[in-house]
């Protein structure tokens, strides 16, 4: 008898749990917009459907579960398109470094250059697919026969490449003026490569002199309406950025550069006469994350500055092969990401709606009260870097968190693909 109650139980909440699932999903279907194609030369109507969401945004965030993913980068292809042609769009921002990326603006503005060397110039390998830079040859070919005001402009946030700026301060400086030889010397020293060592032998006295000898001469060029003044001003802010960021401990590293990121961001949009801005990174960085941590991410500045004005896109998928370095046989290589049945896994969920890839607008749903609980549960969502370890045991590929608290969209692909590695250039 006792046996038989203890099955009667386990039937009942099985099917309690079912039924919760069931009809969540059932209200999500109703939600949810069918991502038609991923392709981006595929017809865009179905993206019009976005149009009362995203029309009045100032700065759309674009994330990614994984640095790796081949329908990731298309469909973000596809997305800008889309908000470059119908939603006026006009400032594509990386996540890269911020005075490096200006070799790729050259490329797509103005024709100067090569893929190669925008490439070198962002700094990261994440980017040296070739759904990338059909990406960028996009951007080129559309900006071909327009005015110099229309063109999509190419930027980098990040704060990466120290010897990259400093070459580049160095470079205008003497154009204009002759430096001096403390400054000279200092400015090389970064350009060697060798940075970190003086730092650590002199730390923030040499930070100190330094930049007094840069300010200096600075101030002395009195050319504060040239545009190209204001952005080698901003260049030289990304080098105290990098000195501050240098002299930190580990901890407080990771919490300065998406600071950083954010305060380029703001920068780039007031700079271009506050044209409406697309920041793509990984899902990491463009998350709100209104949860009180310590790690702040760059969206959460963005939603702290913008507010409403800021949208960020999550990005999920629920099985497939994602491309990487392999840290334990130090090639790159790509790697199987199974399914996963558990509740709680948000993408689990998402899997069981009618459509395979779709948008879903939280601020929308968070209306329903059945999703609203949802989204306001304590869930893992996939989360995969630049790198992996093949047996997993090394490297957490999830995070958890409330997706009402992270983002404001999730777009879900349901099967993917690894991305295609750059053979030559």
């Amino acid at each position: 008898m006792k046996a038989k109650l203890i099955l009667v139980a386990i039937v009942c909440l099985i099917a309690n749990q079912t039924f919760g699932q069931t009809e969540l999903v059932k209200e999500l279907n109703s939600k949810i917009i069918e991502a038609k194609a991923v392709s981006p030369d595929s017809c865009l109507n179905d993206l019009n459907n976005l149009h009362n969401i995203l029309s009045d945004k100032k700065i759309i965030g674009l994330g990614e579960a994984t640095h790796g993913t081949h329908e990731f980068f298309v469909y973000k292809h596809r997305m800008i398109k889309h908000l470059v042609e119908n939603e006026n769009f006009k400032v594509f921002i990386i996540e890269g470094d911020f005075a490096g990326s200006q070799a790729m603006n050259d490329y797509v503005v103005y024709g100067k250059g090569t893929i190669k060397d925008g490439l070198m110039g962002i700094g990261y390998g994440v980017w040296f697919k070739q759904e990338f830079v059909d990406f960028i040859e996009w951007i080129k070919i559309y900006n071909d026969d327009k005015t110099l005001e229309d063109k999509i402009k190419f930027y980098g946030c990040d704060i990466n490449n120290e010897a990259l700026v400093a070459k580049k301060i160095k470079t205008y400086l003497n154009q204009i003026q002759e430096l001096n030889q403390p400054l000279q010397e200092g400015l090389d020293v970064i350009i060697e490569g060798k940075l970190r060592e003086k730092l650590s032998e002199g730390g923030t006295i040499f930070k100190e002199q330094f930049f007094s000898k840069l300010n200096n001469a600075f101030s002395s060029l009195k050319d504060e309406k040239c545009k190209e003044y204001i952005f080698m001003q901003h260049c030289k802010r990304e080098l105290e950025q990098i000195f501050e960021f240098d002299l930190a401990d580990g901890k407080t590293r990771i919490v300065l550069r998406d600071k950083f990121m954010a305060e380029n961001i703001e920068w780039i949009y007031q700079f271009e006469n506050k044209q409406k801005s697309i920041f793509w990174a990984h899902n990491e960085h463009i998350k709100n994350d209104k949860e009180k941590s310590y790690q702040k991410p760059t969206g959460y500045y963005l939603k702290d500055k913008f507010g409403d004005n800021y949208y960020s896109f999550g990005f999920g998928f629920y099985e497939g092969e994602v491309a990487g370095y392999n840290r334990e046989e130090k090639k790159y290589d790509s790697f199987k990401v199974p399914s996963m049945s558990s509740k709680k896994l948000t993408d689990a969920v998402f899997s069981l709606c009618m459509y395979p890839n779709f948008i879903l607008d939280l601020n929308s749903a968070n209306k329903s009260e059945i999703i609203s609980k949802f989204l306001h549960t304590n869930l893992y969502q996939r989360t995969i870097g630049a790198g992996f370890y093949p047996d997993g045991k090394k490297r957490n590929h999830f995070r958890m968190g409330k997706l009402k608290d992270k983002y404001d969209g999730i777009i879900f692909i349901k099967k993917t693909h690894p991305s295609v590695l750059i053979k030559k250039m």
